[in-house]
């Protein structure tokens, strides 16, 4: 078996297909809820759902995950979403997976691509005492509010992936969580099987015996393998390509540096010697528009200043090109969910959790 990949983070600067959301619309059309609320403040239609490849950002996935959370009245939402995410819905990297010599080769390939996974978390394997491995997801900078939907939407699903290739479940030792207890962790069991689940932890983990990771898997095909490694190679330097094209990226770089006081789309087109219609195509095959891309670099721009306990909020604002705390206090509610305050206390939490 070659060496584990041990490692997986997804870039910060990525776009990600619709996958999930059409997933969580089809749950709700089958519970006879309505669709359309799902999309409220993402910029999304219903015709958009008409094509599950378009590419969307993170920030639009966690509003569909807040809005789902919100009309939801099931606290297993995430955990009824991860379990139906089995490995062949992940394309090319789910025919790697299933066509691997042994479940270790199999988490190998998944923590190779991580543009490809989609995860919120960095993903990693990480051994333990007593002959147990454990599959660990921390470094979660997104909204704390729906940090539990993501860390079960994250655990169910990679659960449910290792499941496929396998061919029977895997059975687990134990499942961390770095939050506490959840309510209804009780119904665990039903996705997870029987094992201890414990709370308060530095990280999420899937723990489970190292002998595992020979296991053979029962779909090995090493020139499907080979194959469809390739294939994911090739999609992930695709993906990595459409979301940071050279003009896009030297955009990002160029507003990243003037958030303070943001230039127009035209005066931008100036700055990179370009016209506006070539921008505006650039960002179209990106699959977003200007002020999407300013909301999204001011969003990220706010949460790691928010990270600085010192720096009071109206100080973020100024440095975000807000004329008002109001206003950016209004922003980060529509990119977040939640406010700029309850962010970074939200965060406080979690460290102390550590």
């Amino acid at each position: 078996m070659k060496p584990l990949a041990t490692t997986c983070q997804a870039p910060d600067q990525r776009l990600i297909s619709l996958q999930s959301t059409c997933l969580i619309a089809l749950c709700f059309r089958e519970q006879a809820l309505a669709v359309a609320p799902l999309l409220e403040q993402t910029g999304l239609s219903l015709s958009d759902l008409e094509t599950p490849t378009r590419l969307i950002t993170p920030e639009q996935e966690q509003q569909v995950f807040a809005n789902a959370a919100r009309v939801s009245a099931s606290p297993l939402l995430a955990l009824q979403l991860g379990q139906r995410m089995r490995v062949s819905a992940y394309g090319q990297l789910g025919y790697a997976m299933l066509s691997a010599p042994t479940l270790g080769e199999a988490l190998n390939v998944m923590l190779a691509f991580p543009v490809l996974l989609g995860s919120y978390f960095r993903l990693s394997l990480e051994p333990l005492s007593s002959g147990l491995i454990a599959l660990r997801a921390d470094q979660y900078h997104e909204n704390p509010a729906l940090q539990l939907f993501n860390i079960e939407l994250c655990l169910s699903s990679i659960k449910a992936m290792l499941d496929d290739a396998l061919g029977q479940p895997l059975a687990l030792t134990a499942v961390h969580l770095s939050t506490p207890q959840p309510a209804h962790s009780a119904d665990y069991e039903r996705y997870f099987g029987t094992c201890t689940v414990t709370s308060a932890q530095a990280a999420e983990r899937l723990v489970f015996e190292c002998a595992a990771l020979q296991a053979s898997l029962p779909l090995a095909d090493p020139v499907t393998h080979f194959e469809a490694r390739r294939q994911c190679q090739a999609a992930q330097d695709n993906f990595s390509t459409h979301a940071l094209s050279p003009l896009v990226s030297h955009l990002c770089a160029q507003l990243e540096q003037q958030l303070e006081a943001p230039p127009s789309l035209t005066q931008l087109a100036e700055q990179l010697h370009c016209t506006t219609r070539t921008l505006r195509r650039h960002l179209q095959k990106a699959g977003c528009g200007y002020q999407q891309l300013l909301d999204r670099l001011r969003f990220q721009r706010a949460k790691l200043l928010l990270n600085r306990q010192q720096l009071p909020i109206y100080a973020i604002a100024e440095e975000l090109g807000f004329s008002e705390t109001a206003s950016f206090r209004h922003a980060f509610l529509r990119w977040s969910g939640t406010t700029p305050r309850a962010w970074r206390q939200g965060q406080t939490l979690g460290e102390t959790n550590l």
